[in-house]
């Protein structure tokens, strides 16, 4: 048995990073970044630690057109294709597995979370024989041993219908403490613009926007913090690596288990420097001079919205915009790259509240911002929100994305939640952009 992981190409006219919105994905209409889909390296990892041929095309790093993917995957001679979609790139990514199965005969399955709400739709493809749904990497390793029929979240086809095996878990402990260091030598990994890591998964907040309580569940669980520090010393001996992006939804949710592992880190001898996405409320002074010992250097957080009506629809906990200014004074004071993130076009938001929006990101002066148009990601309260409205017409279904306007709200059309998105990104550019590449190059220049 050889199985081959694929993260097929990228889109016409866009960049792909799958491994966004909690697997959902993203795709850039511009972007230097070179970015992994974590999920496939520890499904590969997991099946070579225990004796199972697999290997690795990522099509977006080597920047493959649809054939030369097909030529890279029949290349590996494996006996089993797995393809890595997601909501943005999914019609793309069939065609792709179509051209594929015109010259492999056997089975071709989708895996991702956007294949697990579209299952019955990525099936009617000729190109797809089984959709793997659920988080687990271990439901490879059973594919691997007996095939689909008994594998929990199994969706395949059989004599002209689907047939659905029982549904997946999340992880478990054990699973999530199994979990070997990926295989980063499966590809060109110095081509990446940095790896990642993560060492917790799920998030309880339940912001109606947000995917991650969807794909990963509303229960919080995390790694052991062993396992964690084994991880980075594993990367900076075996790869040679100074720095690791961590994917966790909420890196500093428990903050007694958070310390512990920054505490952790610091008696390895801070191995690795690192960044994270993270809730500014549930940082606090001490917490923030831990990570900067631990080598944090760069936290990615939320902002969304400056409407309270907003946010309050939603479901988002805020404690104001007095704490964000405070929690990023801190950060900054700590030697951090600050991030902020925002969107245009969610419930409530009008235009003047948008502009509200624009110039509280401009005064934050983070290092970094990014700006999203509201997505209806499949699952969420917003999605459930705009389709129970009307509100979500897609201009192109193929591309659910935050740099395509998707969905309306009550004040604002497509036209104008696009304009704004616009604004802000060009207003960024311009107060911004110029203090960036120094920043970031003073920044990494410490890395040891």
């Amino acid at each position: 048995m050889s199985i081959v992981f694929v993260d097929p190409p990228s889109p016409p006219g866009f960049v792909s990073f799958r491994h966004s919105h909690g697997g959902y994905g993203e795709n850039c209409r511009t972007s230097r970044l070179k970015l992994p889909t974590l999920d496939v390296f520890h499904a590969a990892s997991l099946l070579l630690e225990r004796g199972v041929e697999a290997a690795l095309v990522d099509s977006v790093l080597l920047d493959h057109d649809p054939a030369e993917c097909v030529a890279a995957v029949l290349e590996k001679d494996p006996s089993m294709v797995f393809f890595r979609t997601s909501s943005g790139s999914c019609a793309h990514d069939l065609r792709v597995a179509e051209r594929l199965k015109r010259d492999f005969a056997g089975p071709v399955a989708f895996c991702g979370p956007h294949a697990a709400v579209e299952a019955e739709t990525i099936l009617q493809s000729p190109g797809v024989d089984a959709v793997v749904t659920g988080e687990s990497p271990f439901s490879y390793l059973e594919i691997a041993k007996s095939g689909f029929d008994r594998v929990p979240g199994v969706r395949r086809k059989r004599s002209g219908r689907v047939v659905k095996n029982p549904t997946a878990a999340f992880m478990s402990q054990d699973e999530l403490d199994a979990l070997p260091v990926p295989r980063w030598d499966l590809v060109d990994y110095r081509r990446y613009s940095y790896v990642t890591s993560q060492t917790s998964w799920g998030c309880p907040f339940g912001c109606g926007y947000c995917p991650y309580p969807v794909t990963q569940g509303t229960q919080w669980r995390a790694r052991a913090v062993g396992a964690v520090v084994d991880e980075f010393l594993r990367l900076r001996a075996r790869y040679g690596l100074r720095f690791v992006m961590l994917r966790d939804p909420e890196f500093s949710l428990e903050r007694k288990r958070t310390a512990e592992l920054c505490s952790s880190l610091i008696a390895a001898g801070t191995p690795l420097m690192w960044g994270c996405e993270t809730r500014l409320d549930t940082l606090d002074a001490g917490l923030i001079e831990l990570m900067a010992r631990a080598g944090c250097v760069r936290v990615a957080f939320g902002v969304d919205s400056v409407e309270t009506a907003t946010l309050a629809a939603m479901g988002r906990r805020s404690r104001g915009l007095d704490d964000i200014k405070e929690k990023v004074r801190l950060l900054k004071s700590g030697g951090m790259l600050t991030y902020g993130m925002y969107i245009v076009g969610l419930p409530r938001e009008t235009r003047d509240s948008t502009n509200e929006l624009i110039d509280f990101a401009l005064e934050l002066g983070t290092e970094a911002a990014s700006f999203s148009m509201a997505t209806p990601f499949p699952g969420t309260r917003l999605e459930r929100w705009g389709r129970g409205r009307g509100f979500i017409e897609a201009k192109d279904p193929a591309h659910l994305t935050g740099c395509v306007p998707s969905m309306r709200n009550e004040a604002m059309g497509l036209a104008e939640i696009e304009e704004l998105y616009l604004s802000a990104k060009e207003s960024w550019k311009k107060q911004k952009e110029p203090e960036r590449p120094r920043r970031l190059s003073s920044a990494l220049s410490s890395l040891p």
